[in-house]
């Protein structure tokens, strides 16, 4: 039985110290998939450690340093963020013993620390849900790191399934999987009248450009989840029209499900430059939930998932949401059994860690 450390290495927390993003929640589904066949060693921050179930608890080795998400950093505390992930990753890679090191929730500053150190003796995987850099002059850089960094590297678990990598072997394995004793809880037959748009409100997702876009189709509108700049905030509340609610607040994972699966549609507003080559989890759980996203062609076609494209936000404005969604979850009900389904994954990483 071979011995893998899990290292969540980021920690990001809002300013009241709640885990913010999907990283407990990963971290356990990831562990239910190999701890019948390997020895699991956890490494991650406190605020993440805490928010794990009392037998992953166990198994974690805490790092010391965590990053605090706030509207406005000081050009110091960017720098000393990414310091803190440095920090955390040297100490991980120096304590554990285990026979593969697996990185999961992966960003490019991992990228730029495998570029600067030496290959750790142990086998080196990571799960990557982008398939590199596109764009400009900063991006093609970022690129030229990640593709030099992927030589540090012995396997890529990609989930998105048509991701290609220069200089690493990769496998194709979704990164969310279909539980149906949890998400049938909360699916419902009967949906409101309404579209969704939750998660971290940062500056990846278009939300001016939304709020303008449903002041002109009329159709009801919920945007909820944490905001770091209050001002961006308060300026879209100004802006919207009666039928779009926002809220600042951080989201139980009981009112995020709730609140996406009474909805008819989640709008996944994301930048098409960024998003357009990577994965989504709110949309494989929309899918999940028989939640139809909506969001540009691009990000729909990295994702797989069908959905409802725009090809701009003037589009969208003039989109006629009283369609019919019965195909829709005719083809989610086949991907949840064929592509996603608990045990072809599991053999999946079977392969990977045995």
């Amino acid at each position: 039985m071979k011995k893998v450390a899990m290292i969540e290495y980021q920690g990001r927390c809002d300013i009241e110290g709640n885990a913010v993003g999907h990283a407990p929640k990963v971290l356990e589904e990831y562990h239910d998939f190999i701890k019948e066949f390997c020895e699991v060693e956890i490494f991650a921050p406190e605020v993440i450690c805490r928010n794990l179930t009392d037998a992953l608890c166990g198994k974690c080795r805490q790092l010391p340093k965590t990053i605090v998400m706030k509207g406005h950093n000081s050009f110091f505390e960017k720098i000393n963020n990414k310091l803190h992930m440095f920090t955390n990753l040297k100490k991980a890679f120096a304590d554990t013993d285990a026979d593969i090191i697996w990185l999961f929730n992966t960003e490019y500053y991992l990228m730029l620390y495998l570029f600067f150190h030496k290959k750790p003796k142990q086998k080196l995987v990571l799960t990557m849900f982008l398939d590199g850099y596109h764009g400009n002059t900063v991006a093609k850089f970022k690129q030229w790191v990640f593709e030099r960094a992927q030589k540090k590297m012995d396997l890529i678990l990609a989930s998105g399934e048509h991701f290609e990598f220069k200089n690493c072997a990769s496998r194709f394995i979704p990164d969310y999987y279909y539980k149906p004793e949890k998400y049938e809880t909360y699916r419902l037959q009967e949906k409101k009248e309404q579209a969704v748009c939750l998660g971290t409100m940062s500056r990846g997702k278009k939300l001016e450009e939304l709020v303008e876009a449903f002041n002109q189709n009329g159709y009801p509108l919920i945007i909820a989840g944490r905001f770091y700049e209050k001002e961006r905030f308060a300026n879209l509340k100004k802006a919207a029209n009666q039928n779009i609610t926002l809220r600042d607040c951080y989201l139980s994972e009981e009112e995020y499900y709730r609140l996406l699966s009474s909805s008819r549609y989640t709008v996944l507003p994301y930048d098409e430059e960024v998003y357009g080559t990577q994965t989504s989890g709110v949309m494989q759980e929309a899918m999940f939930l028989d939640v139809v996203p909506v969001a540009n062609a691009k990000v729909l076609k990295a994702g797989s998932i069908p959905g409802v494209a725009f090809a701009d936000y003037a589009e969208l404005g003039k989109m006629d949401f009283s369609i019919s969604l019965e195909a829709y979850y005719r083809d989610y009900e086949k991907l949840r059994e064929q592509n996603y389904c608990f045990e072809k994954i599991r053999a999946a990483y079977r392969e990977v860690f045995q």
